[in-house]
């Protein structure tokens, strides 16, 4: 959320305020269906708000693991079968496939190739078998790529969520527009002799300058990346 929605937000949750102290004094019959209005607004404001902040952190968090998630499948899985190819099995038409990555692969890419790997590798079960990797390393290769996958999915969702929420507050910011406006003439009309609640409204609908502090900030991100356990159980 912006610095601008933010302060957007605040003022219309003050125009609340407002409207709960003095709108029976003022023009509790006619604004019913502004206030009910406004209240819209605020929630969805509050909805967008908080989706946007949390598919931010989320995105972070899925950075992070795509980062653990790829040195697992490159070290864990790829790298050992690379060396044993590269001992044993130089001369088979699949040894491409079974080389070490390139380094600064994108994570679908590698993906990709981690699945042609394990492809190339089963036709040659044996030798790596009979040079200590276990049983199941074609399927362990697969799975672990399988979890760079479902982190790579996982951040776009985020990302995509997030913008929907972004255009979400723009719509309701718009929205806003239209209904502060109504508010300020019956507010202005009805307490044109009373300079009290006259102040009172003028700073309820002012959007402040100051800095702000975007909702995901405060809160605490994981340091500590999900495990290709953890993302394949999710």
């Amino acid at each position: 959320m912006i610095a601008q929605q933010i302060r957007k937000f605040d003022m219309l949750r003050r125009v609340q305020q407002f409207l709960d102290e003095f709108a029976v004094k003022l023009f509790a019959a006619t604004a019913a269906a502004a206030r009910k209005a406004l209240d819209q607004l605020v929630e969805d404001m509050r909805a967008n708000e908080a989706a946007q902040a949390s598919n931010t952190l989320n995105a972070k968090s899925q950075t992070a693991a795509q980062e653990v998630l790829r040195g697992e499948l490159v070290h864990d899985h790829m790298r050992p079968v690379a060396l044993i190819a590269a001992a044993h099995l130089r001369d088979v038409p699949e040894f491409k496939a079974l080389q070490v990555p390139k380094v600064g692969l994108k994570a679908a890419v590698l993906v990709q190739d981690a699945n042609a790997m394990a492809e190339a590798a089963r036709r040659y079960q044996d030798v790596f078998v009979g040079n200590g990797r276990p049983e199941t390393f074609v399927d362990d290769m697969v799975a672990a790529a399988a979890a760079v996958r479902a982190s790579i999915d996982a951040r776009a969702k985020s990302i995509v969520t997030k913008a929907a929420a972004r255009d979400g507050l723009k719509a309701t910011a718009t929205r806003a527009h239209s209904v502060l406006r109504f508010l300020d003439a019956q507010v202005k009309s009805a307490a044109a002799a009373d300079p009290k609640i006259l102040a009172a409204w003028k700073s309820a609908k002012r959007i402040g300058k100051g800095k702000v502090v975007p909702i995901e900030a405060t809160i605490p991100v994981s340091t500590t990346p999900p495990t290709t356990t953890e993302v394949k159980a999710a």
